[in-house]
């Protein structure tokens, strides 16, 4: 079932699930899972919220059941989850979706890689965007010649997947509308990935983001599909303001040497010219 195809519930709504299973410390049964949380149903054998929670945390490799059908646990990347790690709920959400960590892309998530990778190519500095505003106005940029959104159904749950993925934000100054800002993500695979205090050249840190974040443009799946940019020192529009967004809120300082070989280009919208950048420093931060 595809992950943007109701009724594949929002990834808040699997949280829910997950969290539950996470509190304990042994397989819960269905009829336990639906009872606490959807007492309102009283029918446990209608296909509710918790149902399909369960099935797509499944088909992402994230849970699974007894050989009777009847208990639940979590697996792969979630099987040692505490109930309070959103932050790995979220990395395992990305991991299992973009083929991480010697996981397959998920092929649920054929259609919410597309428009990842498409959402990843706008510039989140100076556009944000609804429903009527991609439908009017956008999308006839894909390289194949399709329509990314075939309809307004899919919307919704695109927004809220981007965004626990750590690909997309609710805009802070328009409501109701949607910016690509993946700080989120990046600040994440930093973390993990790149040790605090020491400055690390920035076309290494580039290779890593598209390595780790390959909807982002110059990474495999953005290529795959078509997506390309002038030269591989070339950072696309949203990671640029992830990364700014970044030294703006001082985890990361950027720097850039007069004699550096292989400087980045950062799009910064306040410039005439690109933004050069040849080291790149993360700095410690909390609740990442």
């Amino acid at each position: 079932m595809a992950l943007l195809n109701t009724p594949v519930p929002y990834p808040g709504e699997i949280w829910v699930v997950v969290r539950f299973l996470a509190s304990q410390s042994r397989p819960v049964p269905y009829d336990t899972l639906h009872t606490f949380l959807e007492p309102h149903s009283h029918d446990s054998k209608k296909l509710t919220t918790v149902h399909h929670s369960l099935s797509t945390l499944r088909s992402l490799g994230l849970a699974e059941e007894s050989g009777d059908g009847q208990d639940w646990m979590l697996a792969g990347d979630l099987a040692d989850l505490r109930p309070d790690g959103y932050a790995t709920f979220q990395r395992a959400l990305r991991s299992a979706v973009l083929g991480l960590r010697g996981h397959q892309p998920a092929e649920t998530a054929d259609d919410l890689r597309r428009a990842l990778v498409w959402s990843l190519t706008r510039d989140p500095f100076s556009e944000s965007f609804n429903w009527a505003i991609v439908d009017s106005r956008h999308q006839k940029d894909a390289p194949d010649g399709e329509l990314v959104f075939v309809n307004p159904t899919r919307w919704p749950p695109f927004t809220a997947w981007a965004a626990s993925l750590g690909f997309g934000a609710p805009a802070p100054h328009i409501a109701q509308r949607y910016i690509p800002d993946c700080t989120r993500a990046v600040q994440q695979v930093l973390e993990e990935h790149l040790p605090a205090g020491a400055p690390a050249d920035a076309l290494d840190v580039l290779r890593l983001l598209r390595e780790h974040l390959p909807v982002l443009p110059g990474g495999g799946i953005s290529e795959n599909l078509g997506y390309g940019l002038p030269d591989d020192r070339t950072v696309g529009t949203a990671l640029s303001f992830a990364l700014m967004r970044g030294e703006h809120e001082k985890w990361l300082v950027m720097s850039s040497d007069s004699d550096a070989k292989q400087p980045i280009k950062l799009q910064d919208p306040e410039r005439l010219s690109m933004r050069l950048c040849s080291s790149i420093t993360r700095q410690e931060a909390t609740n990442v």
